[in-house]
């Protein structure tokens, strides 16, 4: 297939196997944590674009082994729109239970005085 595929040729909650087949084999592939991994396709556009809008690229994030994400970010931000996506998945902190809907700020004027 074409790695011109569209938004719409890819569903939420389709495997990775079927997104390699629609797209082609990725030119990246990065592993986040919380078993996030992301695909990553260069889009070759035409070079107007490339001149007024900048490089993009395409990145798909698949969710053990199911795409929770399709997005064009710039190539600099692959990383940090991966480690966003990751981050979903991330546990909540846990609250003390002697620090009810405060929580625990810490009272640095307690200790001026």
């Amino acid at each position: 297939m074409s790695q011109y595929a569209s938004a719409s040729d890819l569903a939420q909650g389709i495997s990775e196997a079927e997104v390699v087949a629609t797209m082609g084999p990725p030119d990246g592939i990065r592993l986040e944590r919380n078993a996030v991994v992301c695909l990553t396709y260069d889009r070759r556009e035409h070079r107007l674009w490339l001149r007024v809008f900048g490089p993009r690229t395409r990145v798909i994030v698949l969710k053990e082994n199911r795409l929770v994400d399709d997005n064009s970010v710039r190539p600099e931000s692959v990383r940090l729109h991966c480690s966003r996506i990751a981050g979903r998945w991330d546990p909540f902190m846990l609250r003390s239970s002697a620090c009810p809907d405060s929580g625990c700020a810490p009272q640095l004027w307690a200790a001026t005085k």
